[in-house]
């Protein structure tokens, strides 16, 4: 089993998942900036890692079918599970807290499973908004306290994850490929990074 890890898409995939335990760790001890860095960190990998299995020669459809299923494990954990236990965290593990995070886990795993049986549309559009972006609204977020100190951040994490949960599930179109939208990930992880460990170094 382990040999599957030897082809670098995969491989890929797994330092992804490094990542995203490792932004689940700092969550739970109140790092909540580094944690959210880290699970950009696993952003990039999930990015790169499409990117290495398509330009892969000689590659198995059995190492291929295994790693679509390692990938959308990945991508439940950095974008949809630590999301939710940093919301938690956040809030000292609140009752809404927990609604919450039940909301962001079950539309995260529905819209993984509808996405891995219908994949995107053939101009490369899938339906609902991605799991990334709540990486991406998490960051915004921290950021935006650093430099402005929202009132009742553990409040509007909470809210966010109701709406992020709606729109998972809504049936809007939204690109789900392409250098344009790759660039744009790899914009926003490093302005986001760079944000986000400068709060950490200041606090």
């Amino acid at each position: 089993m382990i040999r599957y890890l030897y082809d670098p898409a995969n491989a890929v995939t797994a330092l992804g998942l490094v990542f995203a335990t490792t932004a689940i760790y700092f969550a739970l001890i109140g790092h909540f900036e580094l944690a959210i860095c880290f699970s950009l960190w696993a952003l990039l990998a999930d990015d790169a890692d499409g990117m290495i299995a398509k330009y892969s020669r000689n590659r198995s459809a059995l190492t291929a079918q295994i790693g679509g299923a390692f990938d959308n494990l990945a991508d439940l954990v950095y974008a949809c599970i630590f999301p939710s236990v940093l919301i938690l965290s956040f809030n000292a593990f609140s009752g809404p807290a927990l609604l919450a995070a039940l909301c962001l886990v079950l539309s995260g795993a529905l819209r993984l499973a509808y996405f891995s049986t219908f994949g995107l549309d053939e101009d490369g559009f899938g339906r609902g908004l991605p799991l990334n972006n709540d990486v991406f609204v998490l960051a915004i977020l921290f950021a935006a306290d650093h430099y402005l100190r929202i009132r009742h951040l553990g409040v509007a994490l909470i809210g966010a994850a109701f709406v992020l949960s709606g729109l998972h599930l809504a049936s809007f179109r939204f690109p789900g490929t392409g250098t344009k939208l790759r660039l744009t990930n790899l914009t926003l992880v490093v302005a986001g990074s760079i944000a986000l460990l400068t709060s950490e170094l200041a606090s």
